[in-house]
């Protein structure tokens, strides 16, 4: 089939001087997870070419900008995300077929064909193939093409090496191809091509500018603590995964909180519809959003770092030319922070050692961006590592790099509570407390040298410090505290809180009243308190004689029913009959007589509650 062979290759042939490519001239790579190419190229005639990777074309799409000195329409051409089965819809074979000479043959009866075997050349019409007997003995598979002639003649035509067929009819010979070259762009699945044109011809230069995803440019910074204080060097490691290659391209590190939108241009959208029932008139489909269009104003920085609302950016003064996949660390940022280092104590930790610590404050008017921090120290070494996160202009940071494990703390908390004022409204006692917090810090000092040890005390919502020397923070109270070498020092941190309480006295028991007589600073309260105690000692006494009463008149009751019980039984008038009926008469009377005592104990009680009531109202 070398016929066929010949002319699918020249049909798939590019003119290489139509399409040219653009140069990339600067990128910015973003902690959002892109980058914005900045590209230069020759519009020509021909169009632009650029080449985007599949999981890249959505972003290329939302965000391409353009700058043509032209005011011509510009257009993007590109093969659809279902470009394979598109074209075959419209092809009469399969895309099976193109890999199938039998098939292709089979799916294409009655396109008139030339054949060509050994010399002879005859035209036709193709009636399909079908399985033959091979002329070498022992060979399988042959396989003969059938031909209609144009005179009606039928022939068969030995399918190999030496017949070649040749489609005569332009349009056959042009679904071939476009089958092929549908193939072909499966083939390269991975990348789009897009085709970029313009309504003016004129050959000129244009800018384009488009964002794609991109790994997180990441910072590695070094902090090297000397005589003079610390140095502070960033360095960023960067990854070219553009799948191009950059060659003296301006870079820019930006680092913010962009928002970033994900959106779906590429791949095919269908809206759904409804089936129409029959003699219905057609159901109108609900439309669906196809995403947000979406482009941020970037320019170039005119200098080596700018500040925005939402990002900061540090362009590289040299060009960095690098090969795609590859990657690169350099350093783009350096400062000097004085008195920066610390000897840390967080209160409330339970640690038994202060940390060694060094306290970041941004300097410069845009945002730092975060990162781990390699601490070393001019006379040990490396120190210790810990993570920065991004600080924004003169924000601070502590961060923590090791245990000072030659001082050791200790903590020790005590509490007391203090009425400072109280008044009787309506029966309830009003006090107002003042509640004492005392933190006492015990520190070990180092044997080989003094610190100055950094103690910072957490705030507690609805306290205060009371100790002189604190500066005050938004969630700690530090102070810097002397500790000289090998000595011990304390250093209390006391906090005050006013509370008001409330209680109702007219319930309370004994134990409480005293509780609250011997806290109150008003001698004339503690007095109604234990005047109150008084009444309410009377009261305990009144309710115990009321039950020993009842229990002595039920006894007596019981005492009684059991002597008539038996005067009953015996029916007889003996001398103990006698003394039974008059022991039953003296129950009677000490019946009474204990009725009249509860009957006083108990308005004796009545009196005692509306003398407190009284008591209290007087207050």
């Amino acid at each position: 089939m070398r016929v066929i062979s010949c002319l699918l290759l020249t049909s798939l042939a590019l003119p290489a001087s139509a399409e040219t490519f653009p140069r990339i001239s600067a990128v910015t790579l973003s902690t959002a997870g892109l980058a914005m190419i900045e590209a230069e190229g020759a519009l020509e005639a021909g169009g632009l070419h650029l080449p985007v990777r599949r999981a890249d074309i959505d972003d290329f799409l939302k965000s391409l900008r353009l700058s043509d000195p032209s005011s011509a329409v510009p257009k993007l051409t590109m093969a659809g995300p279902r470009r394979l089965e598109d074209t075959f819809a419209a092809l009469p074979f399969p895309p099976d077929a193109l890999s199938d000479l039998r098939g292709l043959m089979d799916a294409m009866v009655g396109t008139p064909v030339e054949v060509a075997r050994r010399g002879n050349l005859v035209a036709g019409a193709l009636m399909g193939t079908q399985d033959t007997p091979c002329a070498t003995e022992g060979q399988r598979g042959c396989v003969s093409l059938s031909l209609r002639l144009e005179d009606g003649t039928l022939r068969q035509f030995l399918l190999d090496e030496a017949t070649d067929v040749r489609f005569t009819d332009a349009a056959d010979r042009a679904a071939v191809a476009q089958g092929l070259e549908a193939m072909r762009s499966r083939a390269r699945a991975q990348m789009v091509d897009v085709h970029l044109s313009s309504s003016d011809p004129a050959p000129r230069d244009i800018s384009l500018g488009w964002l794609q995803p991109a790994p997180v440019w990441k910072t590695a910074w070094r902090a090297e603590d000397g005589p003079d204080g610390v140095t502070l060097t960033g360095w960023a490691v960067i990854e070219n995964a553009s799948a191009q290659d950059w060659e003296e391209v301006t870079l820019t590190l930006a680092t913010g909180a962009v928002q970033a939108l994900e959106v779906q241009l590429y791949d095919r959208l269908d809206a759904p519809r409804r089936l129409a029932a029959p003699e219905m008139e057609p159901a109108h489909a609900p439309l669906m959003a196809r995403g947000m269009m979406f482009e941020a104003e970037m320019d170039a920085a005119p200098v080596a770092m700018d500040d925005g609302e939402s990002f900061s950016r540090f362009t590289l003064e040299t060009p960095v030319s690098l090969q795609a996949g590859e990657m690169i660390s350099l350093p783009f940022l350096s400062e000097r922070l004085e008195e920066a280092r610390l000897t840390l104590y967080r209160g409330g930790s339970g640690a038994e050692h202060p940390m060694i610590a060094i306290e970041f404050e941004n300097p410069l008017p845009l945002r730092l961006p975060a990162g781990v921090v390699t601490l070393y120290e001019a006379t040990r070494g490396h120190a210790g590592d810990a993570m920065l996160p991004e600080l924004a202009p003169g924000a601070r940071e502590v961060i923590e790099f090791a245990r000072d494990t030659a001082v050791r703390v200790r903590e020790s908390l005590s509490e007391t509570r203090q009425v400072q004022s109280a008044r009787i409204v309506d029966g309830v006692l009003v006090a107002t407390e003042q509640l004492e917090r005392r933190t006492t810090y015990r520190i070990e000092g180092a044997p080989d040298a003094a610190r100055v040890l950094t103690l910072t005390h957490p705030l507690r919502d609805g306290w205060e410090v009371a100790t002189e020397g604190a500066i005050p923070g938004f969630e700690d109270t530090r102070f810097a505290v002397d500790v000289p070498a090998g000595e011990i020092v304390s250093q209390d941190v006391l906090e005050t809180r006013l509370t008001r309480s409330e209680v109702a006295l007219l319930p309370l028991d004994l134990e409480t009243l005293a509780y609250w007589t011997n806290r109150l600073p008003e001698p004339d309260l503690q007095q109604v308190l234990e005047d109150m105690q008084d009444l309410r000692r009377e009261e305990a006494r009144l309710r115990e004689m009321l039950d020993d009463l009842r229990a002595s008149e039920a006894d007596l009751i019981a005492d009684q029913a059991r002597l008539v019980d038996l005067i009953v039984q015996l029916g007889d008038d003996s001398p103990t009959t006698r003394t039974r009926r008059a022991r039953v008469d003296e129950i009677d009377t000490e019946i009474e007589a204990m009725r009249t005592e509860r009957a006083n104990a108990q308005s004796r009680l009545s009196d005692i509650t509306q003398a407190i009531r009284e008591l209290l109202r007087e207050s």
